[in-house]
């Protein structure tokens, strides 16, 4: 894991600190689980963990035909992805999974709350299905809010201000001006919504920011170049906070206009790993991957 260097000079980060924003939140494309499944049988094309992106893959497609069914409670949309997936599903899986449709409406309803806030228990007979409750969970909600009126975002907010979902990752595009813009995609209802360039999203600070990405042992890092601070960096990379220690995927449509959030989360978990290994905690979560005990 490789720090990059500082992407912006210091009067442009302290810039920081003006109002957000005439930047919008972005409603995802009604076709996005189906991308998703696309970008993760892009990524998983010689990958370390080929065969978890495909499964993925074949989770999220079915996560589409979830979203684009009518309302279904979360145990009916669980069962339909038990039913498609339960030839591709380690039966480990397939006994988690039975072990949790057979809870009684009451304790799934609370577990399914519990796992909106990123809060789930880490071990036990019910642990490996808990990735799918989450799709189940991230395909409806993406469908409902979808109907509701977009809010309008007043400043920098930790949580999605459409579901006050946590954070899924953070991504790069370029705006109108040419200089990059950074929008946060929601873990549940994958909407995203702006906040600011350089800024941690956990506390604010835009000071003692740290910027990781995977590079070869023997990488060497160019001289940093201002005014195309983007020409040297990762399309996945990790913002982390001296501050208050949380840690944020980036996504960079800069560097690669195929990524998409949720897949390229997921094909960078290395990322993840590392950077809690260097004493940093993540801000959010992926539904798709939950790390146990």
């Amino acid at each position: 894991m490789t720090p990059t260097q500082p992407i912006l000079p210091a009067e442009q980060i302290l810039a920081g600190d003006a109002p957000l924003m005439s930047l919008p939140v972005l409603r995802p494309p009604t076709d996005l689980f189906a991308r998703r499944a696309a970008r993760l049988l892009q990524l998983a094309d010689s990958h370390a963990m080929a065969d978890f992106l495909r499964l993925c893959a074949a989770i999220c497609q079915q996560q589409q035909a979830l979203h684009d069914a009518s309302r279904l409670d979360p145990r009916a949309a669980l069962e339909k992805l038990a039913q498609a997936l339960a030839p591709q599903l380690p039966s480990p899986v397939q006994a988690s999974l039975d072990a949790l449709l057979a809870l009684d409406a009451a304790a799934l309803s609370r577990l399914a709350e519990r796992l909106l806030n990123g809060d789930y228990p880490a071990d036990g007979p019910l642990f490996a299905a808990l990735p799918l409750l989450g799709a189940a969970l991230q395909a409806q909600a993406t469908r409902s809010i979808r109907q509701r009126p977009l809010p309008e975002p007043q400043s920098q907010e930790a949580r999605c201000p459409c579901c006050g979902g946590l954070p899924l990752a953070s991504v790069l595009t370029r705006g109108d001006s040419g200089h990059a813009q950074r929008h946060v995609v929601c873990s549940m209802c994958s909407h995203a919504w702006p906040v600011g360039r350089v800024r941690c999203l956990g506390c604010g600070n835009s000071r003692d920011l740290r910027y990781y990405s995977l590079a070869p042992q023997d990488y060497e890092a160019p001289e940093p170049d201002h005014q195309r601070p983007h020409q040297t960096r990762g399309a996945q990379e990790v913002e982390a906070c001296g501050e208050c220690h949380g840690a944020l995927k980036q996504v960079s449509l800069l560097q690669a206009p195929d990524a998409e959030a949720g897949a390229d989360d997921l094909a960078s978990l290395a990322l993840d790993l590392l950077a809690g290994e260097a004493g940093y905690a993540r801000l959010g979560f992926n539904p798709l991957f939950l790390p146990g005990t």
